[in-house]
């Protein structure tokens, strides 16, 4: 068993649902699905990338590929905006890492998997791109039987109202369950107060069924922790970005576990994102969204920052920062009192300038959804040293967290 088998079965299926199709790609994946040398992997999933690249290259750019780079292609194709700007970061990022495959050299097996997951975003745009329909097998079954259902639905059509008939006493008796049960519950509750009952909700991100905290804060609810969702709420899935040179040179959405660790950060610090997905409107679940930068400014005054010193730039108030810390995480004596419900970690951040990673366990970044400007974003920031919280605005490119207000 590989690190990376869940990403192969995801594309597996993908193979699956264009088999006897498309037969360029399908030569390299049928490669890429049946081996579990990192190496192999790694040259086949910029196989398949060079088919998608190459045909791009003659219906988009109109003309054949030669031997240009795939860099070149992929420049050219993002600057004249041939292809969606999520879809050209996966490119560059699946692009620059595959390389090792075509190169074998060492590197970190975990190298694997964002490669496999760009591969795997690329591949459903491009099968979109050819408008080539990706099906279950259960539907392929349906289809092959619709025009048979059609025939026979007049025949049938009495047996239907009969089960109509016979469904609908075991429909109301289910409700009638459903509701004696519920005020069974209510009666036998122990009543809380208020604060509790806010920090004990639980909201489902259906997409990624992730259960988050939530907390009341003032006449806000937040997400009481860092988002780490991999994709935006309507299942498209947001681009993976470990290579550092890909990071620094983003201007388009993406992702990246704190030094490219998932299994270390993903709890309790959650993912980090860069301003271009924190502002996305659909990165959070469904009726919540990224908070602005007003929002915050409202939720710290409900915890104690005089309104005078709302508008002031660096380190705010005295002690509201630590109201938003968490008792526990942080490094020795930098803990908070978290009275807030806010329980904010130091997940630290990554740089946009050169893509590495700094600030875990005694720093905390928040993105706002709120621009500053072309090239910057507003942002939050807890220090471990401090009590108070640090008001800025930064280059998009940087990694931050997330916390996400109810709509």
């Amino acid at each position: 068993m590989t690190i990376w088998e869940g990403e192969i079965k995801e594309l597996d299926k993908l193979y699956d649902s264009f088999k006897g199709h498309l037969p360029d790609i399908m030569k390299e994946m049928e490669q890429l699905i049946r081996t579990d040398d990192a190496n192999v992997v790694m040259l086949y999933s910029r196989r398949c990338l060079e088919v998608i690249i190459t045909d791009l290259c003659e219906n988009e750019l109109k003309r054949p590929r030669k031997t240009e780079p795939l860099k070149g292609i992929i420049d050219k194709l993002n600057s004249e905006e041939k292809v969606p700007s999520y879809i050209i970061t996966s490119m560059q990022s699946l692009n620059s890492m595959a390389t090792y495959g075509t190169h074998p050299k060492d590197f970190d097996p975990e190298q694997v998997k964002p490669v496999l997951i760009n591969l795997a975003i690329v591949i459903r745009w491009y099968l979109k791109y050819k408008d080539f329909k990706i099906i279950s097998k259960t539907e392929t079954a349906e289809e092959k039987h619709e025009s048979k259902d059609q025939v026979d639905s007049a025949s049938t059509a009495p047996k239907l109202k009969k089960r109509s008939r016979l469904l609908l006493p075991v429909i109301l008796l289910g409700i009638v369950i459903v509701i004696i049960a519920y005020f069974i519950a209510g009666r036998n509750k122990t009543p809380i107060n208020d604060q509790e009952e806010a920090v004990k909700t639980k909201t489902i991100d259906s997409i990624d069924n992730y259960i988050y905290r939530t907390v009341k804060i003032g006449n806000q609810t937040w997400i009481a922790e860092n988002l780490k969702t991999t994709r935006y709420n309507d299942g498209t899935l947001i681009p993976l970005v470990t290579d550092s040179t890909v990071w620094e040179n983003l201007k388009t959405p993406a992702y990246c576990w704190y030094n490219n660790d998932e299994a270390a950060s993903k709890t309790p610090y959650g993912a980090l994102y860069n301003w271009y997905a924190a502002s996305s409107t659909n990165i959070c679940p469904s009726g919540w969204h990224t908070a602005t930068n007003d929002e915050y400014d409202a939720m710290e005054v409900s915890i104690g920052l005089a309104q005078a010193d709302i508008n002031i730039w660096g380190w705010r108030g005295t002690d509201h920062g630590s109201k938003m810390k968490n008792t526990t995480g942080w490094n020795a004596g930098e803990n908070g009192t978290n009275t807030s419900g806010f329980s904010a970690l130091p997940g630290g951040y990554r740089f946009y300038d050169d893509g590495m990673f700094n600030g875990q366990n005694t720093l905390g970044y928040w993105w706002t959804a709120t621009e500053h400007d072309a090239a910057r974003g507003w942002y939050r920031r807890l220090d471990g040293n401090n009590t108070a919280v640090y008001k800025a605005s930064t280059d998009k490119r940087a990694g931050k967290a997330i916390r996400c207000v109810k709509d």
